[in-house]
C-alpha cells in the first residue's frame, strides 16, 4: 500500500497536484471555485502578465463593439445643445473623432489606473497590519478581483448595443435601474454606483487582500468597504449632473 505523504505543495494546493493553476483554473477558482485557496496560489505565484493583457483586450474589443453606439450619442447630444444650429459640421467630426479616441485609450488605461490605485492603497493598509506583501502581489490580487466586474461590462455592453443610442446613460447593471427612467438626480447618480459586480470584486478584494497579508478577512472587507463606500460618494455627489434628458 502506498504510504507516501503529500509535499508541502500539495497541502499547501491539494486541488491542484499536478502543478501550479493556470489561468483559466485561476479565472474559474476566483470566480466561483474557492477564491481563498486561489489567491493563496496567486500568492504564491504572483505572475499577472497573461491576466492583465486578457482584461485589457477584452475591455478594448467592448468599447470598438460599442463605438457606433458612442457616436451616434455623441451626435445626438450635439445636436439637442441649445446652439448646435451654429455649430459648423467639423466641430461636431471633431467632437465624435475625440469621443472615440478617449473612449479606446479609456478602456485600457483606466483598468490599469484603477489596479495601481487599489495595489498601493493595499500596500498602504499592509504597512500598518499583517505580513507584509510586495506590491506585485498586491496587484495580482487587484487585477483577479476586477473580474466580476468585466463580467459585468460584458452585459451592459450587450444592454447598450440593443438599445437606442439616447439611452446610453442611462444603461447600467447597478440599483439605478430600480428608479424612474428619467431621474437623472444625486440618488440616480449615488445608485449607479452600487453595482453587484462591483461589489463582488470588493468582496473578492477583501478576500485576496486577507490571504496575502495574513489577517483577518473582517479587517480587510472593512477596510476595502469603507474605500468602497467613499468612491460611491464620491462620485455620486461630485459628478456634474446632464440636462435632463441628456
Amino acid at each position: 500500500m502506498d504510504m507516501q505523504k503529500p509535499t508541502g505543495e500539495e497541502i499547501k494546493h491539494p486541488e491542484n497536484k499536478e502543478g501550479n493553476l493556470n489561468l483559466w483554473q485561476r479565472i474559474s477558482g476566483v470566480l466561483w471555485g474557492g477564491p481563498g485557496k486561489t489567491f493563496a496560489d496567486i500568492a504564491a505565484r504572483p505572475g499577472v502578465t497573461a491576466m492583465v493583457l486578457l482584461l485589457l483586450s477584452v475591455s478594448f474589443l467592448l468599447a470598438l463593439a460599442i463605438l457606433p453606439k458612442i457616436k451616434e450619442f455623441t451626435l445626438w447630444t450635439i445636436q439637442n445643445e441649445p446652439n448646435a444650429v451654429n455649430m459648423p459640421p467639423e466641430a461636431m467630426s471633431m467632437a465624435t473623432t475625440l469621443t472615440v479616441v478617449v473612449t479606446l485609450l479609456g478602456s485600457v488605461l483606466a483598468p490599469l489606473i484603477l489596479w495601481l490605485i487599489m495595489a498601493g492603497l493595499l500596500k498602504l493598509y499592509n504597512a500598518f497590519a499583517g505580513e507584509k506583501a510586495p506590491f506585485q502581489t498586491l496587484f495580482a490580487v487587484t487585477v483577479y478581483a476586477y473580474l466580476p466586474v468585466m463580467l459585468g461590462s460584458i452585459i451592459k455592453t450587450a444592454l447598450i448595443m440593443t438599445s437606442p443610442a439616447q439611452n446610453f446613460q442611462k444603461i447600467s447593471t447597478s440599483l439605478a435601474l430600480l428608479l424612474p427612467g428619467d431621474q437623472m438626480d444625486r440618488l440616480y447618480m449615488v445608485l449607479m454606483q452600487v453595482d453587484p459586480f462591483f461589489i463582488w470584486g470588493v468582496v473578492l478584494l477583501a478576500v485576496g487582500s486577507s490571504v496575502v497579508m495574513k489577517v483577518a478577512p473582517v479587517k480587510t472587507g472593512a477596510y476595502v468597504g469603507a474605500l468602497w463606500l467613499v468612491y460611491v460618494l464620491g462620485v455620486g455627489l461630485l459628478t456634474p449632473l446632464s440636462p435632463a434628458g441628456i
